[in-house]
């Protein structure tokens, strides 16, 4: 399989989960049967975006899927927190934990969020 990659910026707002969501369709076929897992966690991590990270109002996505594996990245403006650290009341992390594979934090001129995933469960 080709690798397949999409990359979009959306307004952070109560909209941009459900509007990153709707652009993942397009990738459908080639994240399945993961489709499901990717859509729960790109939501998750988008959300957390909007509710706690972005500083300048735009949040950067990017879902890239190869032969073996799913990659997704969230990046936005904000200070970003330290994966290690605890991570508060909120479910969206510990729902990554369970559906990923591998995830952790990176900050390149912006916070990212980077999450993997095998393409087959």
């Amino acid at each position: 399989m080709k690798t397949r990659e999409m990359t979009l910026r959306v307004t952070a707002d109560e909209a941009a989960p459900g509007h990153s969501r709707s652009y993942l369709l397009e990738l459908k076929p080639f994240l399945e049967p993961r489709f499901d897992d990717v859509a729960l966690v790109l939501s998750e991590l988008v959300t957390n975006s909007v509710k706690h990270g972005t500083s300048d109002g735009e949040i950067r996505v990017r879902v890239t899927a190869t032969g073996d594996s799913i990659r997704l990245e969230v990046g936005d403006g904000g200070r970003g927190f330290d994966a290690a650290e605890s991570r508060g009341d909120g479910m969206g992390l510990n729902i990554i934990d369970m559906v990923a594979d591998d995830w952790g934090v990176r900050r390149d001129g912006q916070f990212i969020v980077w999450v993997e995933m095998k393409r087959t469960t």
